[in-house]
C-alpha cells in the first residue's frame, strides 16, 4: 500500500466543505417562527414563566441584548426570528408578550389590523372592553376559555376599529399600559 493511499481520505476529507471532524447529524433547528401561533400562555414554544435559557433554545440563538437585561423588568426581542413581538422579562422569566405587527397570529386567526368585531366575535363572552388610556380606542380584554389558564390574559389594544397591538402574559404584568415603567 502506497502512501498516498493513507492520507488520502484524509486530504480529499480536508478539501470537501462537508466534512467535519465528527460525521454526527447537525441538530436539528427549532420549528419555524412563522409557523407559531400566540396564546394567552405563550408563542408557540415559548411560555409564559420560560427562562431566558429556555427562550434561547426556543429561538435557536441568544436573543441580542439578553446579556444586559435589567432585572426588574426590561424586554428582549429577536426580529430576524420572530417580527414584531417583544417579550417582556422580569427577575429572569418571560412574563409576557407583546405583539406589534401584522405577522403573528392568534389561535383563534386575530393578528394585528383585524377589527375589533373579529375578536367579539370569537372570544364572546369572555371579553371586556374597557377604555384606552391614551387614544379615542379601547383595551379589549380576553379570559382564557379554561380554568387552568385563569392566570393569563390577552390584550388587544385599538383605535377606530382595528387591532394596533396586543398583548398576552400573566396577572398582573399583561395589563400594565406603560410596559417596564
Amino acid at each position: 500500500m502506497s502512501n498516498w493511499s493513507r492520507w488520502l481520505p484524509a486530504l480529499c476529507c480536508g478539501l470537501l466543505s462537508g466534512c467535519t471532524k465528527s460525521n454526527r447529524a447537525p441538530e436539528a433547528a427549532p420549528s419555524a417562527p412563522s409557523t407559531w401561533v400566540v396564546r394567552p400562555d405563550g408563542l408557540g414554544p415559548i411560555r409564559i414563566g420560560a427562562t431566558v435559557a429556555e427562550l434561547e433554545a426556543a429561538l435557536g440563538r441568544r436573543p441580542p441584548g439578553a446579556d444586559s437585561l435589567d432585572p426588574r423588568c426590561d424586554y428582549l426581542r429577536d426580529p430576524a426570528r420572530v417580527p414584531g413581538v417583544w417579550f417582556m422579562v422580569i427577575q429572569g422569566r418571560v412574563v409576557r408578550l407583546d405583539v406589534d405587527s401584522t405577522g403573528p397570529v392568534t389561535t383563534e386567526g386575530v393578528r394585528v389590523g383585524d377589527g375589533t368585531e373579529k375578536v367579539q366575535r370569537l372570544y364572546a363572552p369572555r371579553v371586556v372592553v374597557t377604555p384606552h388610556k391614551y387614544t379615542d380606542g379601547e383595551y379589549l380584554t380576553v379570559t382564557p376559555a379554561l380554568p387552568a389558564d385563569s392566570l393569563y390574559r390577552m390584550i388587544f389594544e385599538t383605535d377606530g376599529g382595528i387591532i394596533t397591538r396586543y398583548r398576552v402574559g400573566r396577572v398582573p404584568e399583561v395589563g400594565w399600559v406603560e410596559s417596564c415603567s
